[in-house]
């Protein structure tokens, strides 16, 4: 399996090879090939499938690296996670450390500091560099500058075991429109929580999809929060399916993220359009 600093060094212009089975299918739609900067969901792509059989799925389907949400799910043994990512040879790049309480109750931050101590484990055993904090539901009584703050106090304390480990948080906000009772929504908030923050190892999870539902102006935007982007997640507008599919101009974001010279991994967080699975590939290969 690729190493974690081979894993932070990859470029967009790599590619792999995608297996016998699927290259007929993509090739009447692309002559392209798979992109290995592409992570995907395993939430969200062949949902009909057991957890499990979905990574096998992705294998074969070409992908390299992969993500999911949560890994407390008594359902899930990271164990048996780990030991097929290895034999399947993907890469799972992050997971969700922490989806709350919420961080703006300081009472909560005690359980935070524990949970990132266990999703730090986890990282190791995964081989994940990093995984996602979310935990910024909006609490009656808190203002929002109060809970803005609070949150930047709970990921201050967890600072220096992340540097120990070498592992990275990145936080993820949310948008007002289909993920309401949040605090934290687009990028201004959480570009200057990070940059009060200054750590390496705390950064932003640029989904582009609660983006534009939050503010719009996606490349200006991104250029603006790029020093503090430590990965990007995408999905269109409307439908949160995959790019090519609504009215994000994706081919112009993929050239634009190449122009700012953005080098590392994009999540495919985009529920396959009508859960047909090589037509999202291939919705893909047309625009990056």
């Amino acid at each position: 399996m690729t190493n974690r600093r081979e894993i932070l060094g990859l470029s967009l212009g790599a590619a792999l090879t995608i297996p016998f089975v699927e290259v007929n299918a993509l090739n009447q739609n692309t002559d392209k090939m798979l992109p290995d900067y592409l992570a995907c969901n395993m939430e969200s792509w062949w949902t009909e499938l057991p957890f499990l059989e979905r990574f096998k799925r992705a294998s074969e389907s070409g992908f390299q690296a992969v993500e999911f949400w949560s890994h407390s799910d008594p359902s899930r043994d990271m164990t048996q996670v780990s030991n097929l990512c290895k034999s399947l040879n993907l890469n799972v790049i992050q997971f969700t450390g922490w989806q709350g309480p919420s961080l703006a109750l300081i009472e909560n931050h005690k359980e935070f500091f524990e949970a990132i101590e266990k999703a730090i484990d986890i990282a190791h055993q995964l081989n994940a560099p990093m995984f996602t904090v979310v935990g910024h539901q909006s609490i009656n009584g808190i203002e929002h500058e109060t809970s803005l703050k609070n949150m930047a106090l709970a990921l201050n304390s967890v600072i220096p075991m992340l540097e120990t480990s070498g592992k990275k948080i990145i936080l993820e906000p949310f948008n007002p429109v289909d993920h309401a009772g949040h605090f934290l929504n687009g990028s201004a908030d959480a570009i200057a929580i990070c940059r009060s923050i200054a750590s390496p190892n705390i950064k932003i999870n640029w989904d582009l999809y609660h983006m534009q539902l939050s503010e719009g102006n996606l490349i200006e935007n991104l250029e603006l929060g790029m020093d503090q982007v430590g990965y990007i997640q995408v999905a269109d507008v409307p439908g949160r399916n995959q790019p090519g599919t609504g009215e994000i101009n994706y081919k112009f974001v993929f050239d634009e993220l190449k122009r700012m010279h953005y080098m590392g991994y994009i999540g495919l967080e985009c529920w396959p359009k009508n859960k047909e699975n090589i037509k999202a590939v291939t919705d893909l290969l047309k625009v990056i």
